[in-house]
């Protein structure tokens, strides 16, 4: 490992998601694109990396940022959309979709990013950005139709049975268009590639939730009833 202020590990890193990057139509976001967050939201996330730089810059201390693509995978908090969606599915509860679903998302296993922080942990060069994605964009929509055949199927119910509990909600202020990925890089220098496509890590996930089901009414029960009011209702 690249030490150039002769300081060993642990060292820190910061693993940013995508969300504070620009929708940047076609293209991808390398690790030498310019950060141009669209929300107070992102733009707190896009100020921790450049804290963790300045920290690299000033003291020394040896750091790495990491920025992902969309997680999914177990144990995922159900305010997000793929765990949210199976656990309504699975009630058969409205499934809100912001504007018309056309958002699009790059979506990486939790197991694969998890592979590439302890690659990167082990073998990254001090100083370096390295980007995290699958290189396996899905407009929402279409990620929310395999997610409710999945679960259709999963749960014995004819495949697309819940179609109808698609209900489009009022776009988000400073909703992005589209996050995008590049990790060329990491591929290359450090050998790390996802080991699932799509359709095989929703199978597992799905699998997972609804065979972890107590787990997940606890989640889901008193204060996060009340989150969820406040996010969905009255959209």
């Amino acid at each position: 490992m690249n030490h150039p202020e002769g300081i060993e590990p642990p060292f820190t890193t910061t693993a940013s998601s995508s969300e504070h990057h620009l929708a940047y139509g076609d293209d991808f976001f390398y690790e030498t694109t310019k950060y141009n967050p669209h929300s107070p939201y992102s733009a707190s996330k896009a100020s921790s990396d450049h804290f963790v730089r300045a920290f690299h810059d000033t003291y020394g201390m040896p750091t790495i940022v990491t920025n992902c693509s969309n997680n999914y995978g177990p144990y995922q908090f159900p305010e997000k959309l793929i765990p949210l969606f199976i656990n309504n599915i699975r009630h058969r509860k409205p499934l809100p979709v912001y504007g018309k679903g056309e958002n699009v998302r790059d979506w990486l296993f939790v197991e694969d990013h998890a592979r590439a922080i302890d690659v990167i942990f082990h073998n990254g060069t001090i100083n370096e950005t390295y980007n995290i994605g699958g290189f396996n964009e899905w407009k929402n929509i279409d990620i929310i139709k395999v997610v409710i055949n999945t679960v259709d199927r999963l749960l014995g119910r004819e495949e697309g049975e819940d179609m109808n509990l698609i209900t489009y909600v009022t776009d988000r202020l400073g909703h992005d268009a589209r996050y995008a990925i590049d990790s060329t890089k990491l591929q290359k220098e450090l050998g790390w590639e996802p080991s699932l496509q799509f359709e095989e890590g929703i199978e597992k996930t799905v699998k997972w939730y609804l065979e972890n089901q107590e787990w997940m009414d606890n989640i889901t029960s008193g204060e996060y009833e009340k989150y969820y009011d406040s996010m969905y209702s009255n959209r």
